[in-house]
C-alpha cells in the first residue's frame, strides 16, 4: 500500500524535504525506495547539510541542497514541502514561501495510509508515559504493535512492517499536528497546558495544533479526552469533532468515559455498557494523581482494542515509567531525591509537589521561554517548602514574583546561574527524613541540550555522592 500511494503522490514532482534531522533522513530513504526518480530538494539551517548528507548517502544526482541562512529560497521551487516537526508552519510563511505550494508532513502521510490502526496521543504532559504503558498492555497482551513518534522513531521508519492486525500506537507532538487533516481513529487528549509559545503565534495556535487529533476523525472513531480542563471544554464547545466523545476521570454518566472510583477504575462505553478494573487504580508504580490521567485513558484504549482486562491490570501494576519523570535517584543520607526533569511547565510542577509528602528542597528554573508562573506562585505561597533554589533566567525571574507576592517568602530562597552549584547546595541544606526534588518548570536549553542531559546530570551528582 505505501508503494502506489508515494507514485500517486509524489511521481514526477519536485518535493522539498523542509528540515534534515532524523525525520527528514527517513523521508528520504522512503521516497528513494519508492519513488527513485523523484526530484528532492533538501532544506535545512545547517549550513553543512550537503556534506552530512553525502557523508550518510553519498551522492544522488537528483538532489539538491539549500542550506544555512537562504534554506528558505527552495520553497518556492518545488511542487510539494514534507516539512519536519521542528519547523513552524508560521515562520516559514513569513519567510516568503507560496502559500499555494501543498505542504504535508510525515504524521499526515502515515495517517493517510494507517488511521484506522492507529491510537494516537497528545498532551502537553503525559504523552511519552501514556504511549509507553500503552505499549506494555499491547505486548503483554500478545499483540502485534508497534510505537512511533515524538517518543523517537519516526512514522516512515515502520512503514514495511504494519501488516493488516498490526496496532499503532503514536505519540503525537503539536508540531507533528500542526497543519494535518487526517486524525487517527483512536486519539487520547490528555491536557493542553503553556508551553512551545516560542514556535507558535499564539497559545490559541498551539490548541488548535493539539485539537488535530481529533478534528478530523470519522464517526464510530474514540476521542479520549480531559473534558475536565477549561481550555479543553471551551475548545470543544466551538469545535466539533466527530468520534465519540469518552471523558477521562470525569464520572459524567451516562455519556461514555472513564474513572476511579475507590481503587477501582470503571468504563462506561459508547452502549452503556459499564466494566470494572478491580484495583487497577490503587496498584500502580506509577505515582502522582496526574499519572492516574495516563492510566485511565491508556486503560480505555485498550479496552477499545478488545485487550483482555487481565493484561491491563497486571501492565499497570507492574509499569515504572520513564526517566526524569518523579523518577527516584537514591536515598542519600535519609534525603530522598527525585528526578523531575521533564517538568518544563508550573502544571506539572505543581503535579510534582501534590505528590510527595516531605518536600524539603525544590530546584526550580533554566531557560526563559515567557510562560505564566503565577498559578506556581500562588501555590508555593499556600504551600511553602523550606528550601527553593531558582536557577538561570527562569528561576529568577520565578524568585522576584515570588517576593513581589502578597506573602512572600524571604527564607530560603536562594538564586543561582550554574546548575551544578544548584544540586550541591540543596545536598548541603538535606536533613534526614527530606525529599529533595529536581522539577524545574522551565526549559533546560540555556545550559543542556535537553531535560533528558539535564536530569542525567543531576542522577550523576547525586548517585556520586560517597556514604
Amino acid at each position: 500500500m505505501p508503494e502506489q500511494y508515494f507514485l500517486d503522490t509524489f511521481a514526477n514532482k519536485r518535493v522539498c524535504l523542509l528540515g534534515f534531522g532524523r525525520e527528514g533522513k527517513s523521508t528520504y530513504k522512503a521516497l528513494r525506495k519508492y519513488v527513485p526518480r523523484c526530484v528532492i530538494i533538501i532544506a535545512d539551517k545547517n549550513p553543512e547539510v550537503s556534506l552530512q548528507f553525502r557523508e550518510e548517502f553519498g551522492t544522488d544526482s537528483h538532489v539538491s541542497f539549500f542550506g544555512g541562512e537562504n534554506y528558505t529560497e527552495a520553497l518556492n521551487q518545488c511542487d510539494i514541502i514534507i516539512k519536519s516537526p521542528g519547523v513552524s508552519h508560521g515562520n516559514i510563511l513569513k519567510a516568503g514561501a507560496d502559500p499555494k505550494v501543498a505542504f504535508t508532513s510525515q504524521t499526515t502521510i502515515f495517517l493517510e495510509l494507517f488511521r484506522n490502526q492507529v491510537v494516537g496521543v497528545t498532551g502537553t504532559k503525559g504523552k511519552s508515559t501514556t504511549v509507553s504503558l500503552l505499549h506494555r498492555i499491547f505486548t503483554s497482551a500478545g499483540k502485534e504493535v508497534l510505537l512511533v513518534g515524538n517518543i523517537g522513531t519516526p512514522p516512515f521508519e515502520i512503514l514495511d512492517r504494519v501488516t493488516s492486525d498490526t496496532v499503532v500506537i503514536y505519540e503525537m507532538s503539536s508540531h507533528q499536528l500542526e497543519n494535518s487533516t487526517v486524525s487517527p481513529s483512536t486519539a487520547i487528549l490528555l491536557n493542553i497546558f503553556q508551553e512551545h509559545l516560542d514556535h507558535y503565534e499564539s497559545y490559541r495556535d498551539y490548541q488548535l495544533a493539539k485539537l488535530n487529533i481529533a478534528r478530523w476523525q470519522r464517526p464510530g472513531d474514540a476521542f479520549i479526552c480531559n473534558t475536565s480542563l477549561e481550555v479543553i471544554s471551551g475548545l470543544l464547545a466551538e469545535i466539533h469533532c466527530p468520534g465519540t466523545l469518552y471523558t477521562l476521570n470525569e464520572k459524567v454518566a451516562p455519556k461514555p468515559g472513564v474513572w476511579c472510583e475507590g481503587p477501582d477504575l470503571k468504563i462506561l462505553d459508547a452502549h452503556s455498557r459499564l466494566f470494572t478494573l478491580g484495583h487497577l487504580c490503587t496498584h500502580r508504580k506509577l505515582p502522582g494523581q496526574h499519572n492516574l490521567y495516563n492510566i485511565a485513558a491508556a486503560a480505555l484504549a485498550a479496552h477499545l482494542h478488545g485487550v483482555d482486562h487481565q493484561y491491563i491490570i497486571q501492565a499497570v501494576a507492574s509499569f515504572e515509567g520513564l526517566p526524569h519523570r518523579l523518577e527516584p535517584v537514591r536515598i542519600y543520607k535519609g534525603v530522598t531525591y527525585y528526578n523531575d526533569s521533564i517538568s518544563t511547565i508550573p502544571e506539572s510542577t505543581i503535579e510534582a509537589l501534590r505528590t510527595f509528602s516531605g518536600i524539603e528542597t525544590l530546584l526550580l528554573g533554566g531557560f526563559d521561554r515567557g510562560i505564566d508562573y503565577s498559578r506556581l506562585i500562588e501555590y508555593l505561597q499556600h504551600n511553602p517548602v523550606k528550601n527553593l533554589l531558582f536557577i538561570g533566567k527562569a528561576g529568577r525571574r520565578m524568585f522576584q514574583e515570588l517576593q513581589n507576592s502578597p506573602h512572600s517568602q524571604k527564607e530560603g530562597c536562594l538564586l543561582f546561574d550554574d546548575f551544578e552549584q544548584a544540586v550541591v547546595k540543596a545536598i548541603e541544606l538535606g536533613t534526614p527524613g527530606g525529599v529533595c526534588l529536581l522539577s524545574p518548570s522551565a526549559a533546560s536549553y540555556d545550559m543542556f541540550r535537553n531535560f533528558e542531559e539535564r536530569g542525567e546530570k543531576f542522577r550523576q551528582i547525586i548517585l556520586g555522592l560517597k556514604e
